[in-house]
């Protein structure tokens, strides 16, 4: 995606390398409605720009290394994070249909997947298919998305509908507060290659009825939701 060009654009100084924890969180950003981010960043602090109101827009620098957790949430008007001009991607993260994912690193330093880091929160969609690749463009075919991180989708006051599907061989994990407070939320249809999901990954979704799940698999995901919830789980036909 190209750099959006907006005269309210909030432009961060350049030579700046670290944006720090909760630098804008709560910010009002009166009149400005994208904030873009030089190529001198490498780190994004958390929280840093989380509940700060009127952004719609966010850009990204390739030199990003680190961006802490909620670095972006919670940021009501939000509607897009993508790179500035060229690939959409850089080391650790990408963006695809302006949402933000961050790369896997297991124990030993190797990559292993993404994960689902930011969902803009602002966005008018209603409904929303969760990836089961990314094209980070050091795979054929893409690689496969194989978390929910924490926070990711919460207070997404549009989203309606959620829907998983599965990718051949891999295992697939919803983090802490994943959907928490989404208020509209009354539908998620879960796939089969879903191994872990957090207690608290729905919490406060007042809406939510139902939840879909693959034939046969019941029990399974029964063990994952060992609480009295205030929907059902629902076996697909």
């Amino acid at each position: 995606m190209k750099e959006r060009k907006h005269e309210n654009a909030r432009l961060i100084p350049d030579g700046i390398t670290d944006i720090g924890d909760f630098a804008f969180r709560n910010e009002r950003f009166d009149g400005i409605k994208s904030v873009v981010i030089p190529n001198s960043v490498e780190s994004i602090g958390e929280s840093a720009f989380e509940n700060a109101d009127n952004i719609k827009y966010v850009v990204l620098s390739g030199s990003i290394k680190r961006i802490g957790i909620n670095a972006f949430a919670r940021c009501k008007q939000l509607d897009s994070i993508a790179f500035r001009s060229g690939p959409p991607c850089c080391l650790n993260y990408l963006t695809q249909n302006g949402v933000l994912f961050e790369r896997n690193y297991d124990r030993f330093g190797k990559s292993h997947g993404y994960t689902l880091f930011q969902y803009p929160c602002g966005r008018a969609n209603k409904e929303y298919h969760i990836p089961v690749a990314v094209n980070d463009r050091a795979a054929d075919g893409g690689v496969e998305v194989t978390e929910i991180g924490e926070n990711a989708f919460m207070e997404c006051a549009h989203l309606e509908a959620v829907y998983f599907s599965a990718y051949p061989g891999t295992k697939m994990k919803i983090g802490r507060c994943a959907f928490a407070w989404c208020n509209n939320l009354d539908t998620v249809r879960l796939s089969s290659n879903i191994h872990r999901i957090d207690p608290t990954a729905f919490l406060g979704c007042r809406s939510l009825k139902r939840i879909l799940i693959p034939k046969g698999t019941r029990k399974k995901f029964e063990t994952m939701f060992p609480f009295k919830q205030t929907w059902e789980l629902l076996m697909e036909e």
